[in-house]
């Protein structure tokens, strides 16, 4: 079911059965999904952007949500758990993101996120803080106010941050802490109370090392296709280039690992190339047929994020597969996930 006064359906959107959503103005970008049984009630204004998934069983509350590009929520996904429908029960979710399962984000007050964003599974975030058994009255404390996650922040399994809080970019929570006061950027915090342990310093890598993590990243690739039943041979190379062919699932595709551009190349028999550079920033041109998606997936998975207009998706194991024919797998996530 769908309730809008007005409705924006891009090409590629997909809402799976048993969905039940609600919005004044509901938007949908082209390729967005939204899972299995998934419950939105959004008084003003839900947006989903190109490419984004919202996977099975989301339950949302809010006054409004706005979701960018690319970005991935998992599964059960709770938006709200609180007095959410209220003038300022506002979610903000920026490009790229990585939302794991079982997240709850708390929105009595607005929670805003930033871009490239992680959020491990059974993360809680909330914007208000009380128990009617310890009233203001008798002296104890109250807490009604937004959180903000800056760009690129990453939030550890079952970390939790509480209202008022503004978490810096880059900045990593370690898991199972508790975030009460404001973090600076791009530092490691730990604990109960969350305090900062470090500052983070990462160095880019040199050109011999990007090379060589490029490498390293193609042939691991490779080595996992025989599981997803297809089949891998090495072909003659040249001194900065390396070619396999790959074949099986009724198709074949070649393999081009180019060092002097530090570039991939996927062509799939008789049909046009695929091409990931790795030159910042990182860029795919053409177009992915199922094998490109494993690909893009795996790259993912590595933390190389490759722009595209839909999100990303491995191959599924025929020993999967077959488990999943005639709608067994009805509700599942993605395998990728």
């Amino acid at each position: 079911m769908i309730v809008a006064d007005d409705l924006v359906l891009a090409d590629g959107v997909v809402v799976g059965p048993g969905c039940d959503l609600r919005s004044a103005h509901l938007e949908l970008g082209a390729g967005a999904q939204v899972g299995v049984g998934g419950r939105w009630l959004v008084a003003d204004s839900a947006r989903l952007g190109a490419g984004s998934v919202v996977d099975a069983g989301s339950d949302v509350v809010c006054r409004e949500l706005a979701v960018g590009q690319g970005t991935y929520l998992g599964q059960r996904l709770r938006i709200g758990a609180g007095a959410t429908m209220e003038e300022r029960s506002i979610v903000r979710i920026g490009d790229g993101c990585q939302i794991a399962p079982d997240v709850t984000l708390n929105c009595t007050e607005p929670v805003l996120i930033g871009h490239q964003v992680g959020i491990s599974a059974e993360v809680a975030v909330f914007t208000h803080g009380y128990h009617a058994g310890h009233p203001v009255r008798d002296g104890h404390g109250a807490s009604f106010a937004g959180v903000e996650l800056g760009d690129a922040v990453w939030l550890g399994f079952r970390s939790v941050v509480l209202p008022g809080v503004r978490v810096g970019e880059g900045t990593v929570v370690a898991a199972s802490a508790t975030v009460t006061r404001t973090l600076p950027a791009g530092v490691l915090a730990a604990g109960v109370p969350a305090v900062v342990k470090r500052e983070l310093r990462p160095q880019a890598l040199d050109e011999r090392r990007r090379r060589e993590a490029v490498a390293a990243l193609v042939t691991a690739w490779l080595e996992r296709l025989a599981f997803k039943g297809l089949s891998v041979r090495e072909l003659p190379g040249t001194g900065v280039r390396t070619s396999w062919e790959v074949s099986g699932r009724g198709g074949g595709w070649q393999v081009r690992l180019d060092t002097a551009t530090v570039s991939v190349e996927l062509r799939p028999r008789g049909g046009e190339a695929a091409v990931f550079s790795f030159a910042e920033p990182l860029a795919v041109a053409g177009v992915l047929d199922e094998v490109g998606h494993d690909l893009r997936d795996f790259y993912r998975r590595a933390t190389w994020l490759f722009p595209y207009e839909v999100n990303s998706r491995g191959l599924v194991p025929e020993r999967f597969a077959r488990l999943l024919d005639g709608g067994a797998g009805a509700g599942h996530g993605r395998d990728s996930r």
